[in-house]
């Protein structure tokens, strides 16, 4: 199996002191020393890399309405998006704007980093300067209410006799919901290339493929199936974490003994390339306060997110690390380059 999915030791290491997740926590020192004193002075921009409605557009509108009504800052915050490619365009649009500090961008780093590796980017994420992880979503495996898997091991021990029938949809190709496919695939003995797995843009288009019969089994952050689930429509096999989310009657893959297959994949706010270690400081030092703020609070009550806070250069670090081991994971289980 790919380090990054079966090994427990190794990716506690990668994503080493977010390893639990069921509660806030606190990663790195902030050393604000030398930050740029009066920043910002002018209005930020926030580029969501994905459609209005997901994942990196509810991030960036919350942390854009933390900074502006929670009054983090004085001055006006603008949210705009590039979807398209696994993020990728988004990602390179930061990219060109290198040097300015007044541009920021949300992702998280698994998808964006398999989505580079998928579509070959030129630009890696790890060339951009890292500003803080802040959340951890909860991923739901669901299926349609009328389905007959009652359990996740009825999914796997149906995969295990017709993978081709068993057929998956998720997210990105090489996100996290298709390698955590792969690998609950491989804990199964089942080849990972005879699954079949649709990817898609989010929660609406893993709803529709749901319902309509197409797909048996998906994956979705939980806060975009939520509402389904609790009109009824959508049934949870499991979720990840360490504790099921408050209103959700599922076990974890922890409890479940597949604990390992999931994969943590923190979101966070990055800048473009080529800023100085003190206007690093100054943005972190925004962002710090953002989170504290009860504006920002409710946007991880409203989005189902888990807080953890790693900071600047240590963010960087664990983008290097998780850089290197989903390149590896997607690689062993044919979805690399």
């Amino acid at each position: 199996m790919p380090p990054l999915l079966r090994n427990g030791p190794r990716l506690a290491a990668v994503v080493a002191l977010v390893a639990t997740v069921s509660s806030s926590c606190t990663i790195g020192s902030l050393d604000d020393s030398g930050a740029v004193a009066d920043y910002p002075s002018r209005g930020l921009s926030i580029l969501a890399p994905g459609s209005v409605g997901g994942g990196w557009d509810a991030r960036a509108r919350g942390i854009g309405s933390a900074l502006t009504t929670c009054e983090t800052i004085d001055e006006d915050v603008t949210v705009t998006n590039a979807p398209g490619a696994g993020g990728t365009i988004g990602l390179a649009r930061m990219a060109g704007r290198g040097g300015d500090p007044y541009q920021l961008m949300t992702m998280d780093t698994v998808t964006m980093i398999g989505g580079a590796i998928q579509n070959h980017s030129p630009v890696k994420l790890s060339e951009l300067t890292p500003v803080a992880g802040l959340t951890v979503s909860t991923t739901a495996i669901v299926v349609p209410a009328r389905s007959s898997f009652r359990d996740l091991r009825s999914v796997l021990a149906a995969m295990r006799k017709d993978p081709k029938k068993t057929s998956w949809v998720g997210g990105s190709l090489g996100g996290p919901d298709h390698i955590t496919v792969a690998a609950l695939a491989k804990a199964a003995g089942v080849p990972a290339r005879k699954v079949t797995y649709v990817p898609t843009g989010g929660g609406g288009e893993v709803l529709n493929l749901l319902l309509s019969g197409a797909s048996k089994v998906g994956l979705s952050t939980l806060t975009e199936v939520r509402p389904q689930i609790e009109a009824g429509k959508l049934r949870v096999l499991a979720v990840s974490g360490d504790k099921a989310p408050e209103g959700i009657d599922a076990p974890t893959l922890s409890a479940l003994g597949y604990g390992d297959e999931s994969v943590v994949s923190v979101g966070g706010v990055m800048a473009p390339p080529g800023l100085s270690d003190d206007e690093q400081r100054a943005i972190v030092k925004v962002v710090d306060r953002m989170r504290r703020t009860s504006c920002w609070k409710r946007a991880l009550r409203q989005n189902d997110w888990k807080s953890v806070w790693v900071p600047g250069k240590t963010y960087g670090a664990l983008i290097d690390k998780q850089q290197r081991q989903v390149g590896q994971a997607l690689t062993s289980v044919g979805l690399g380059s």
